[in-house]
């Protein structure tokens, strides 16, 4: 099993640390490219193998809440064609996956890892299982209690946990966490930038979801 090797104390952990992600998509490129074409981040695509890894490659274009673009890649879906794919993210803190999988039909599936607490079961995500992210990784089905035991320790680095993630998985484009900019020299790399119609779209789209829900009374 591949260990965290950068255990951490309570006070090292930062409370607000910079969100970082690698979407990895296992679809055909030309159907990678068209998801990242309609997105609302910048997006550096880089080919590895099996796998197209998708990195933020600047701010989002959109405003608050969602104006921190690894979250909203991490949240974006995955169109059957483009996928499966799995997520690697840095979020407030804490490591996050995620899973698009054949048969989700409701949006991804999570995994939420905190230091100190371990795995979380936030209200309103729906779960990923090991056995499931063993098999849309392409490993080894004995892997699946590599990852369990991994996924218990508590004492790590959320970057560091990512990291040991995808080595226990096989998968590609690690260091990407680390160092999102890289993916720009990278051999094959293309930069996708948004196009403001899709800011567009996805604005009055939120802003439509904000103000049915206004109308139900579900917001106040």
């Amino acid at each position: 099993m591949t260990s965290p090797a950068d255990p951490a104390s309570p006070r090292t952990v930062p409370a607000r640390s910079v969100s970082r992600g690698l979407l990895l998509l296992a679809g055909a490129p030309t159907e990678v490219a068209d998801w990242a074409a309609r997105s609302v981040v910048p997006l550096f695509l880089v080919p590895t193998g099996e796998w197209t890894g998708a990195t933020v490659a600047g701010d989002s274009r959109v405003a608050a809440p969602y104006d921190d673009a690894a979250t909203v890649l991490a949240a974006r879906p995955v169109p059957g064609r483009a996928g499966p794919a799995l997520g690697f993210f840095q979020i407030e803190g804490r490591a996050v996956l995620t899973v698009h999988a054949y048969g989700r039909r409701r949006g991804p599936g999570w995994v939420v890892w905190e230091p100190d607490a371990g795995l979380l079961r936030p209200p309103g995500l729906q779960l990923a299982g090991p056995a499931e992210i063993v098999r849309v990784a392409g490993a080894a089905p004995e892997v699946r209690d590599e990852l369990v035991d991994l996924l218990h320790e508590t004492r790590a680095r959320p970057l560091v946990m990512l990291q040991a993630v995808l080595a226990t998985l096989g998968l590609p484009l690690a260091r990407l966490l680390e160092d999102p900019a890289a993916a720009g020299s990278l051999e094959g790399v293309t930069r996708h930038e948004p196009r403001p119609r899709e800011v567009g779209w996805f604005e009055d789209a939120v802003a439509d979801g904000v103000r049915l829900r206004r109308e139900l009374g579900v917001l106040q």
